[in-house]
């Protein structure tokens, strides 16, 4: 990711750079988050040319999902199931004794007809709610896996959180490597960051598109012309797509993390989305063209 003659490294710009606050100043402590937020690289908003890829959101913690039907415990028997067998024993021994020990080959009675029609209504509620309880696990054995969507992303308008679970679009040219690519990223977000807390823009041109500057550049200014101090906690780093074009090749990154004044803040948690744009051609860099706040 280098521009120009000379390019930015760690080691010339460490990341956990301390610097005074101007003025002596207290900041309250109802100001702390929007302080925190404008002094991130691109003041926490969004602005420039929106990514074009849907963001994969981390999903949130949620109580353990309810067992399905197979894994559930068989439910207790009604009082009324409870007498089925029993009174299917009785009314089947008492028309064998009827017929073993008395009238029971000189014609049917009406006893045993009665007895009879019993047993034949209780086998037919017992296969009726065999088959009640087996439906279900039939129904989830059998039933397909869910798949993700694998359309193209709607562009986003800027300010709206994107949608969550969606699949990564890749369509990236033969010299792509990932694993590179995010590295690279990781670095390109951190300088970006050393530089904006120094009113660097200079050094900021050499990372974004003249566009993209000239919004940058804006808000800066409305931060004032000296230095501040910003630290970034837990900053991850992910891909949701690629996208090899005739003129250029784009890709959307998702930098998530924690955003601190000083060291001993409590911070706020962000997620931002940036579009970065190549140019077709050998040596080509890797230019931020927009920035989108996922909320």
């Amino acid at each position: 990711m280098q521009h120009g003659a000379r390019a930015i490294t760690k080691r010339e710009y460490p990341y956990a750079t301390f610097f005074k606050h101007r003025d002596g100043a207290v900041h309250r402590a109802h100001h702390e988050s929007l302080d925190v937020n404008a002094a991130r690289f691109g003041g926490g908003k969004s602005m420039g040319s929106a990514p074009t890829h849907q963001t994969r959101q981390a999903a949130p913690s949620t109580p353990a999902a309810a067992p399905n039907a197979a894994g559930r415990p068989a439910p207790a028997a009604s009082g009324a199931s409870r007498w089925l067998g029993p009174l299917a024993g009785i009314a089947a021994g008492g028309l064998l004794a009827s017929m073993f020990m008395g009238d029971g080959f000189n014609g049917l009675q009406l006893f045993d007809i009665l007895i009879m029609g019993l047993i034949a209504f209780l086998i037919f509620r017992f296969i009726a709610r065999r088959r009640q309880q087996q439906q279900p696990k039939m129904a989830a054995a059998g039933a397909p896996y869910q798949r993700e969507s694998s359309q193209p992303a709607q562009n986003p308008i800027f300010g709206s959180s994107s949608p969550a679970s969606a699949a990564p679009v890749i369509n990236a040219p033969a010299w792509f490597n990932e694993e590179r690519f995010l590295e690279a990223a990781r670095g390109h977000f951190q300088s970006l960051q050393q530089h904006w807390d120094a009113n660097e823009m200079d050094k900021i041109a050499e990372f974004v598109t003249p566009q993209m500057l000239q919004f940058l550049k804006k808000e800066r200014a409305d931060l004032g012309d000296g230095f501040q101090s910003t630290y970034i906690d837990n900053l991850q780093v992910q891909l949701d797509g690629v996208d090899d074009r005739a003129d250029k090749t784009i890709a959307t990154l998702t930098f998530s993390g924690v955003s601190k004044s000083s060291r001993f803040d409590q911070g706020e948690v962000f997620s931002e989305s940036w579009n970065m744009e190549r140019p077709q051609g050998d040596n080509q860099p890797w230019l931020v063209a927009g920035i989108r706040q996922n909320g």
